[in-house]
């Protein structure tokens, strides 16, 4: 996969993929259906992504360092000026994870964060129609939750796509965001719904 470690052909990769989806085997190697839809290759959409990333990567030269450490190594040096936002596996949601995400690793991850004197932000998934993530009763109750339903358009066939509340899980207050409880009643804390903003 990418050997050459190209940008473009990274990015080329990302948007020929079945339903935008990146999926790896088990020996690293790139493991997605080829996408139909032609209108993904049209020039003006590859030169506005083109340009998209030539923007960020004007940005991020200057400002940002990149590391390639395990959550447990970086977690734990965060300072308390520091903001972690983390977007684990979904633990429970029957996707099969290229190296796994556990209960036990689900578990390390809230003790590193409950330990942080850093402001956190975790994205997880809180329930669908048919049941709710135990994690957020086990583990993350007891912080501060915005939920938000959620479409998800990745999926074999249409029908199999359906809407599923996610949640942010963050250790700051959040009380300039409206309330949204998704008729769940007895929570301890309350769910509030986050705004969509777009920047420019």
């Amino acid at each position: 996969f990418n050997k050459d470690f190209s940008p473009l052909d990274f990015l080329f990769l990302s948007r020929a993929g079945f339903n935008g989806m990146m999926r790896f085997g088990g020996k690293g190697n790139w493991n997605i259906p080829f996408c139909k839809k032609p209108n993904r290759f049209n020039q003006a959409y590859i030169t506005k992504i083109v340009n998209q990333v030539l923007k960020v990567k004007s940005v991020i030269n200057n400002h940002w360092i990149f590391t390639n450490k395990n959550f447990s190594e970086i977690i734990p040096v965060a300072t308390k000026d520091d903001i972690i936002y983390c977007d684990p596996p979904y633990f429970g949601r029957y996707v099969d994870y290229y190296n796994g995400w556990t209960e036990q690793d689900e578990e390390l991850l809230f003790n590193l964060l409950s330990d942080t004197r850093a402001k956190f932000i975790l994205s997880t998934w809180h329930h669908n129609d048919y049941r709710d993530n135990e994690m957020i009763k086990k583990f993350w109750n007891n912080f501060n939750i915005v939920t938000k339903d959620h479409f998800y358009h990745s999926g074999g066939k249409v029908e199999n796509r359906r809407t599923i509340v996610e949640a942010l899980v963050c250790n700051f207050e959040l009380d300039h965001i409206d309330q949204h409880n998704h008729g769940l009643t007895g929570k301890q804390k309350i769910e509030q719904q986050l705004p969509l903003v777009l920047a420019d």
